[in-house]
C-alpha cells in the first residue's frame, strides 16, 4: 500500500512540475470546432463536425464557471448550458492547455443562422 502511494505521490509532483512547460508552450493555442450537438451534459458537450476534410465527433470539458455560451432567442442573448440542446449547430472554442483534455472556452450556438446537413 505504501508502495502504491509513493507511486501516486511521485506522478502527482511530476505533473505539477511539468504542467508549467506544457502549458507555456500552448498558451495562445485556442482552435475552433463547428459542427452538430450530439451529447450535452452540464460538464461536457460532443460535437460532430468536419475538421482537416475529415468528419470527426469531438469532446470538450466544460466548466459552467468559466465558459461563455452564447444564444440568440427570439432576439435576447442567453447564456446557459441548458440552452444547448442535442441537434444544434455551434461553434466551439477551446484549447488543450491541461494534460492535453480538450477545454472549451466559449460555445456559440449557431443554429438559428446555419444549418449543417447530416
Amino acid at each position: 500500500m505504501k508502495i502504491v502511494r509513493n507511486i501516486l505521490a511521485a506522478f502527482a509532483f511530476g505533473a505539477i512540475l511539468g504542467a508549467p512547460v506544457g502549458m507555456a508552450s500552448a498558451a495562445s493555442s485556442h482552435r475552433d470546432f463547428q459542427g452538430t450537438v450530439v451529447h450535452v451534459s452540464a460538464t461536457n458537450i460532443k460535437v460532430h463536425g468536419i475538421e482537416g476534410g475529415k468528419a470527426q465527433t469531438l469532446s470538450f470539458l466544460v466548466d459552467p464557471k468559466v465558459v461563455k455560451v452564447s444564444k440568440k432567442v427570439h432576439g435576447q442573448a442567453t447564456a446557459e448550458m441548458r440552452d444547448i440542446q442535442v441537434g444544434d449547430y455551434v461553434l466551439v472554442r477551446y484549447d488543450q492547455k491541461f494534460l492535453g483534455v480538450r477545454h472549451a472556452d466559449a460555445i456559440n450556438d449557431t443554429t438559428t443562422f446555419t444549418h449543417m446537413k447530416t
